[in-house]
């Protein structure tokens, strides 16, 4: 398939993931985040090239990328809320594994994420970009107010449980979550107070219970002990390839526990793999050169598309038995995302008019 019939279809779901937004501001959504996809980079420059406007110069798609990251009509919070109803409607009645993280952005600016772990990638649902210095509310505000809108957009029966790391689990975002109805594996500091049920009272920092590698505690117990003791499960295990413990707070009347709590924690890490894609290993996000907070939510806004249309058309090829055609070993080596990529280029360079396409986008498969 060329680039136009591929684009047109892609074009056509976008629009159907945004009802805010004005037609023309959709299709260029799409646009930008498909040539994305083929450029593999945030720069205009480099998107310019690669879009596949039909007898347009260069100058005039890179004046059409300015003009959409600099367009205060398009309110990037609203519309990636809108991307999150449409994408969590494939997760109605199902688990929903959400991944919290934050990640510099380049040019002094940071961006928390929240996202739906799916294929060991990550698929953004919320996103606050800020200067690293000056973020504009403190950050366990912040983190809440980001949980509420997410959750606002989520199926009424979805069955959500968030992971975080423990620059994030503040005793505020684990009273978000349970006010929200969701499950969470926040990891705690090695400093944070504990106070394990049967203990006797008994006080003592995290980090002391589990003291070397190989060990494991699980149990229920009290934490946050300057804040107000909460009652949750904590489960401390230090695995002998680990240089520090993995040590994790779940609900105490529900949720993952136990090794099943640290299995659980093991998928926070699809996040990196997505901020790699988003920076050096794919889209180059770092190097944008976009330095206002406002504008880089909007290619952000963007590289959600672009990620959601490599790892529909990665889930396809996988889904569809072609993954030899792009692969040639006899184990899977690539994740869905490259392998969408890599489909996504491969049919733009053969042309065509009667490709292999998914039946529809976004084509999502939760387990």
């Amino acid at each position: 398939m060329g680039a136009q019939p591929m684009l047109r279809q892609w074009s056509a779901a976008v629009n159907d993931l945004f009802c805010s937004l004005h037609g023309h501001t959709a299709k260029a959504l799409a646009c930008f985040s498909f040539a994305m996809c083929l450029a593999g980079h945030c720069h205009s420059g480099r998107l310019a090239a690669a879009a596949p406007a039909a007898g347009a110069k260069v100058a005039s798609a890179r004046r059409r990328w300015e003009r959409l990251v600099a367009n205060g009509r398009l309110d990037p919070s609203r519309a990636i809320g809108e991307l999150a109803a449409a994408v969590a409607r494939g997760w109605r009645g199902r688990p929903l594994l959400l991944v919290l993280d934050e990640t510099p952005a380049g040019r002094g600016l940071r961006c928390l994420r929240l996202g739906v772990a799916y294929r060991r990638r990550l698929l953004s649902l919320g996103a606050e970009c800020y200067p690293a210095d000056a973020p504009p509310l403190p950050m366990p505000e912040l983190v809440c107010r980001l949980l509420r809108r997410t959750a606002a957009a989520l199926p009424a029966d979805a069955r959500v449980t968030l992971l975080a790391d423990r620059g994030l689990s503040w005793p505020a975002v684990l009273d978000c979550c349970r006010r929200l109805g969701w499950g969470h594996v926040l990891r705690l500091q090695r400093s944070t107070r504990v106070r394990p049920e049967g203990g006797g009272g008994r006080v003592l920092a995290a980090g002391d219970l589990v003291t070397r590698g190989g060990r494991a505690w699980h149990g229920r117990a009290a934490i946050f002990k300057k804040a107000g003791w909460r009652d949750a499960r904590v489960t401390a295990v230090w695995d002998r390839r680990c240089d520090e413990p993995w040590l994790l707070a779940a609900r105490a009347d529900g949720g993952p526990a136990g090794l099943r709590a640290a299995e659980a924690y093991a998928k926070r890490n699809w996040c990196e793999q997505t901020f790699r894609d988003e920076k050096g290993g794919g889209f180059r996000w770092d190097r944008s050169r976009v330095a206002d907070p406002a504008r880089a939510l909007r290619v952000v806004l963007v590289m959600a598309l672009a990620t959601l249309l490599a790892i529909s058309l990665g889930t396809w090829v996988v889904k569809a038995g072609r993954r030899r055609d792009l692969d040639p070993h006899r184990s899977r080596r690539l994740s869905a995302s490259n392998f969408g990529l890599r489909h996504l280029l491969h049919a733009v360079a053969a042309g065509g008019d009667r490709p292999a396409a998914p039946p529809y986008l976004p084509y999502l498969h939760p387990s």
